[in-house]
């Protein structure tokens, strides 16, 4: 083989390297848009809800949890309590039970399925609820109701879940949060509770 042939052959694989390593980034760049857009959807539902009612909204907490910290997408703070909300934007069709370590995703495109797993997002949510109900124990604030629920953002995302799971999808949370115990008056100091969980996303951070 030639010297030529060589760098032809080297160029080309060069090329091509270029092109995978493109494509790579292009797709992590979709699906964090993906995600990040799951995240708007839910902050702004939230925000929304808050605002009119005194209530707080923290987003993206990381507080100290059993295995290491615990990453919360989003807290509602109100006079009924705590609201945990863990966003997932999966697509397709979406398969799961209560404990298993991996749920499962399928995805149907021009009459081919295409399977992929993710970790179990329930797993996640509890974990974000013991380390919320640590931090406030460990600062002396006793009987607030503490509730997690896992929200699928995607309007393609069809859920077929245990039953009797936190989990739900934009339309079914929307609904949620119209029930009257979210409105009603409570005990909860709201500004305490949002101030005592910030102060320990802040040393978790350290």
């Amino acid at each position: 083989m030639t010297e030529q042939q060589w760098i032809i052959i080297g160029i080309a694989a060069l090329g091509i390297a270029v092109i995978l390593g493109a494509l790579s980034g292009i797709m992590q760049w979709y699906y964090r848009k993906k995600g990040v857009d799951g995240e708007r959807k839910i902050h702004k539902i939230l925000t929304r809800f808050a605002g009119i009612r005194r209530f707080r909204v923290l987003r993206g907490l990381t507080l100290p949890g059993k295995n290491g910290p615990v990453q919360i997408g989003h807290i509602l703070i109100g006079f009924f309590g705590v609201m945990i909300v863990t966003e997932k934007n999966s697509a397709g069709n979406i398969y799961g039970t209560g404990w298993d370590k991996k749920w499962v995703r399928v995805v149907t495109k021009n009459e081919q399925e295409k399977r992929g797993s993710f970790k179990n997002p329930v797993l996640h949510s509890q974990a974000c609820l013991e380390a919320v109900r640590e931090v406030l124990t460990t600062n002396k604030i006793y009987k607030t109701s503490i509730e997690n629920y896992v929200v699928f953002t995607s309007p393609k995302a069809v859920l077929n879940t245990e039953r009797g799971l936190p989990v739900m999808n934009l339309k079914t949370f929307k609904k949620l949060l119209k029930r009257e115990k979210y409105s009603a008056d409570g005990d909860v100091d709201v500004e305490r509770v949002a101030q005592v969980l910030l102060d320990a996303s802040q040393k978790s951070g350290q």
